[in-house]
């Protein structure tokens, strides 16, 4: 009965961390005339500042072990909150955060590489479906091509999806020496690092109402983040990404409801396949 509940609780969690995160995503859309650096930055800082004052308080640890790990993660998620940013901002929060949702194939194909572990028997199909859907889903309804719907920006967001399928195999490893809050404030300060200049130089005027919503961007992102961390007490990873599959269908649905943003039963098929296509891959038994 316990256990059940710690499943439950882990459920709840994740699934307020999905709804957190789209709500962060749909904030980046409404202020899309804001340019990404100025809105990482943002997710950066206020992240900086809740750990900042969580460790300060005593309410969490932040000791560093495997430093050269935390430093590549860090790395890796600073510059792909970044490319996520930019590319809702470019292409789509629904097809964006689609694209980019891919990861969950590409982590296992890198923890087949760099951890040994073995590949499901389902992993190919998986990866020929999540092919399908993204071709389906950057279909260029105008003609001109086989992909002349897949461009500059989607392929940055399947570029994200690889990099977020390293930074899950780094999180696997840091896992073994350090605790969630130092992996996320190694993502927080070096992605800090890598926007702040750009960030700085960019020319936008920011009044009271972009400054509101950077904070509310920042507060849902860090609240997404914390939420998932704690999710993840108590669910194994695997059973905890099936469920983080819910936050490119919210983005999705939102996309389309709020911003208006193209859709068409290709997209509609293509996305189904993407996020069926992880699940597949997500849920099959360990060999």
């Amino acid at each position: 009965m316990v256990h059940s509940e710690y499943k439950i609780k882990g459920a709840v969690y994740l699934v307020a961390s999905c709804v957190a995160f789209s709500a962060m995503a749909a904030l980046v859309k409404y202020i899309a005339y804001i340019d990404a650096f100025k809105t990482s930055l943002a997710r950066f800082v206020i992240g900086i500042a809740i750990l900042g004052i969580a460790a300060m308080s005593g309410r969490i640890r932040l000791d560093f072990n495997n430093t050269r790990v935390l430093f590549w993660r860090g790395l890796l998620g600073g510059a792909g909150i970044f490319v996520t940013f930019l590319v809702i901002v470019k292409i789509g929060m629904g097809k964006g955060t689609m694209l980019i949702s891919t990861y969950p194939i590409f982590a296992c194909i890198f923890a087949a590489i760099f951890l040994k572990e073995k590949l499901g028997r389902l992993t190919l199909p998986a990866i020929v479906g999540a092919v399908a859907g993204i071709y389906l889903l950057t279909l260029n309804k105008g003609g001109g091509g086989l992909f002349s719907g897949f461009g500059f920006y989607e392929l940055l967001a399947v570029l994200n999806g690889v990099m977020a399928g390293v930074s899950i195999v780094l999180i696997r490893k840091l896992h073994q020496t350090d605790s969630s809050y130092s992996i996320f404030w190694a993502q927080c300060i070096v992605g800090f690092w890598l926007v702040f200049l750009p960030a700085n130089t960019s020319s936008c005027q920011l009044g009271w109402k972009e400054a509101i919503v950077l904070l509310m961007l920042g507060i849902t992102a860090a609240t997404g983040q914390l939420f998932m961390t704690a999710g993840y007490k108590y669910l194994p990873v695997r059973q905890g990404s099936i469920l983080g599959m819910l936050e490119p269908t919210f983005d999705f649905f939102v996309g389309v409801m709020l911003f208006a943003e193209p859709f068409s039963a290709y997209s509609l098929l293509g996305a189904v396949l993407i996020v069926g296509s992880c699940l597949l891959v997500l849920a099959q038994k360990r060999e």
